[in-house]
């Protein structure tokens, strides 16, 4: 009864384990999957952009996809958003993310005006000058990410004129500015003469290593299935022998 007991234990951790490698393997192919989109969008972005019609961005942007080319008219609001452990040319920084009031809008418009360097003093964060005046702002619509690992304790650390965030979730900084601010940033384009250094390229792990990844899982459930039919094999094989 025993040796029952225990052999229905193996073989239940046996299928345990092999679903879990399919399921982590799948689940690798669907990342591999949400990447492809992301660079295929934002070729599809830039092989349009010199033809493209920049959309003045509308108060629904429901329906606005990924990369579309947008244009806002406005001013910026004095305290701005610094998005921290931005890479950029093997350097750490911030992205610079502007709030931009526009009169026909009731939301503050984030556009990501670019990278600068972070100062080796956490304490510290840099003082930038954001652009005066009225103006027009000419960039590509982007959602987020919400999925980036959260390095540090807080999530918004306000300093003189800036907020520094560990992540873009607009919703959460709406309580802190008491106005409400748009779901998804502006890129500002890359031509534009003001902001600073930036380039929008995805900066992701490419779908080519989610495929090895997956075909990885799958080898490895693979083998454990092969292992399980030897072993099962053998133990029928004994058990023929002590029969005879």
């Amino acid at each position: 009864m025993l040796m029952r007991i225990s052999t229905l234990l193996i073989v239940g951790l046996t299928v345990l384990t092999i679903a879990s490698l399919v399921k982590l393997g799948f689940w690798q192919l669907d990342r591999a999957a949400e990447k492809q989109q992301l660079f295929d969008d934002f070729e599809h972005a830039m092989h349009s952009a010199d033809n493209a019609d920049l959309l003045t961005l509308p108060t629904d942007t429901a329906n606005l996809t990924r990369f579309q080319p947008v244009r806002l008219t406005g001013s910026f609001h004095p305290t701005y958003l610094l998005l921290d452990n931005q890479i950029y040319q093997g350097r750490v920084g911030y992205q610079v993310i502007g709030l931009l009031e526009s009169a026909a809008r009731n939301t503050l418009q984030p556009v990501n005006l670019g990278w600068v360097a972070a100062d080796y003093d956490r304490n510290q964060v840099p003082q930038v000058l954001l652009p005066q005046g009225n103006i027009e702002i000419t960039g590509w619509w982007y959602p987020p990410n919400q999925k980036g690992i959260q390095l540090a304790q807080q999530l918004v650390e306000p300093f003189d004129q800036a907020f520094r965030i560990q992540k873009a979730e607009f919703e959460i900084l709406s309580t802190e500015f008491e106005q409400p601010i748009a779901p998804a940033m502006i890129l500002l384009a890359e031509s534009a003469d003001l902001g600073w250094p930036r380039h929008w390229q995805p900066a992701v792990m490419p779908p080519e290593k989610h495929q090895a990844y997956a075909l990885q899982w799958f080898s490895l459930a693979l083998a454990a299935v092969i292992v399980v039919f030897f072993v099962r094999r053998s133990q029928i094989k004994t058990k023929k022998k002590e029969c005879a």
